[in-house]
């Protein structure tokens, strides 16, 4: 007897997608809170909070010592701006498989930055739920990218 695959509706999966949003928008007020989207913050991030001179990673440390630190005046108002931009566009179902890729290669740089201190699985399963919403474009569910859909059609670049 032959069985049919069995498919999740496209519905479940967007409640990940609203669930990343939230916790990108949560994560963004937290550090902001804290202070860490201005230069000294940032500093005390990569010196205190996680110390890359404790990085078994000694590559990635060293990227972050001498190329994100020297302009982290820049980079704390980038990093400020993609965090929120990213919360809200997974929030909205917007251009969700671009906004996939970009959160992560950010997740990924945040991993690298606290290896060894930070439990690795809060990473690699945000990871995992970001590659599903992905590869399903999640936002044609509960999000703009159905509008988008529908308005412009199947494009060869998946940006929604």
């Amino acid at each position: 007897m032959k069985t049919e695959p069995r498919q999740v509706p496209l519905f479940w999966i967007s409640l990940l997608r609203l669930m990343l949003g939230v916790l990108f928008l949560t994560t963004w007020y937290s550090n902001l809170q804290k202070g860490f989207y201005t230069a000294d913050g940032l500093l005390n991030f990569f010196t205190n909070v996680f110390p890359q001179a404790n990085n078994p990673l000694t590559w990635y440390a060293a990227f972050i010592n001498n190329v994100i630190l020297p302009i982290r005046g820049f980079f704390s108002v980038f990093q400020l701006l993609t965090e929120l931009l990213m919360g809200l566009a997974l929030l909205a179902g917007a251009f969700t498989p671009l906004v996939s890729l970009v959160a992560a290669v950010f997740i990924l740089n945040t991993f690298l930055a606290t290896y060894g201190v930070d439990w690795p699985w809060s990473y690699l399963t945000i990871l995992g739920i970001l590659g599903v919403c992905f590869f399903t474009r999640a936002g044609r569910s509960l999000g703009a990218d159905a509008l988008l859909l529908k308005r412009f059609g199947e494009r060869r670049l998946p940006l929604w």
